[in-house]
C-alpha cells in the first residue's frame, strides 16, 4: 500500500491517478428504523438507527448524527493531509458538529421549511507547532478542499434513480 505522500505524488504527476469510485449498500433491517451499512473492499458494516421516540431501537446514531459525524470526521482527515503538504505538525485537533433541523419539516407538517438543517455549524479545535497566520491558512485549505462540506454545500446533484421490485 502506498503511504500518503507516494499517492499525492502520482496524483500530482498524473491527475487520472486520483480517480476513484465509491459505493456503499444500505439494507432495512427488521428491528425498528435499523439499516446496516456496508462499505469498502474490508467491508466494513455501520449500524444506522434513530431514537427510541422516532420509532427506532437507538442502536446506532440517526442518519443525522452520521452527516455530522462526515463533517467532522472529514474536517480532521483533510486537515491532516494538508498539513503533511504544509508541514505542519499539529499535536491537537477536534471537531464539534453542530446541526439545527425541525423534525416537523421531515414529517411534512410545513412543507416550507427545510426537510434536513437548517444550519451547520463545525467548530474545530487546533494547536499546531505553526504561527496563527500559517494555521489560519491550513484551515482555509480545508474548509476549501473538505469533500464532505463541498457536497453538503451543494456543489454536487444528487440525483436519486428509483428500482421498483416485484
Amino acid at each position: 500500500m502506498p503511504s500518503f505522500k507516494e499517492t499525492y505524488e502520482a496524483i500530482k504527476e498524473d491527475w487520472n491517478k486520483g480517480e476513484k469510485n465509491f459505493n456503499i449498500e444500505c439494507e432495512m433491517l427488521s428491528e425498528g428504523m435499523q439499516v446496516k451499512c456496508t462499505m469498502g473492499a474490508k467491508p466494513f458494516e455501520i449500524l444506522i438507527d434513530a431514537p427510541l421516540g422516532l420509532d427506532g431501537t437507538n442502536e446506532g446514531p440517526s442518519p443525522l448524527l452520521v452527516i455530522l459525524a462526515s463533517i467532522g470526521a472529514c474536517i480532521v482527515a483533510v486537515t491532516k493531509f494538508w498539513a503533511k503538504i504544509m508541514d505542519i505538525k499539529i499535536t491537537e485537533l477536534k471537531v464539534f458538529s453542530r446541526g439545527h433541523i425541525n423534525l416537523g419539516a421531515i414529517f411534512g407538517l410545513d412543507d416550507s421549511k427545510l426537510a434536513g438543517y437548517d444550519k451547520l455549524e463545525p467548530v474545530v479545535r487546533i494547536k499546531a507547532d505553526a504561527p496563527k497566520e500559517k494555521i489560519e491558512e491550513l484551515m482555509e485549505k480545508v474548509f476549501s478542499h473538505c469533500p464532505v462540506i463541498t457536497n453538503l454545500g451543494g456543489a454536487s446533484p444528487i440525483t436519486p434513480k428509483l428500482q421498483i421490485r416485484e
